[in-house]
């Protein structure tokens, strides 16, 4: 009789086992899982700033001057020479919610600098929080 007993449910044991191991499981399953999000958006972040890039120099080869900000590539300054919009709105901003910086003035050998300052918002930063620009 008493065996009977205890096959009817599980120990106190077996489910703190079994807790603990789901636990587990959950928590790594939720570490790769948000690690993926933070390089596919890094990675994102260095796609749009090379098409930014291009879309600069397809601005300069039309008007002949560099944009005074990244604004101007997707509504028209009055030249007469603009053929934008060259991206669109959205594409100004970066994976993160922040608008992609431009410089005329490039400080790393360029014609202009194109950055996002990556998942941290400043300047800096090491491996997938670094600011993202077209001069890597």
């Amino acid at each position: 009789m008493n065996s009977k007993r205890r096959q009817q449910g599980f120990s106190l044991i077996e489910v703190l086992v079994v807790m603990t191991i789901l636990a587990v499981i959950f928590g790594l399953v939720v570490r790769n899982v948000t690690g993926g999000q933070d390089k596919a958006k890094y990675k994102q972040a260095q796609l749009e700033v090379q098409k930014l890039t291009a879309a600069v120099q397809e601005f300069y080869l039309d008007t002949g001057n560099l944009p005074n900000s990244l604004e101007q590539l997707v509504n028209d300054s009055g030249d007469s020479m603009w053929m934008g919009p060259y991206v669109k709105e959205k594409e100004l901003t970066d994976p993160w919610g922040e608008s992609y910086q431009f410089s005329a003035r490039s400080q790393h050998g360029q014609s202009f600098d194109i950055y996002s300052y990556g998942s941290d918002k400043s300047p800096g930063g090491e491996k997938l929080a670094t600011d993202i620009g077209n001069w890597q």
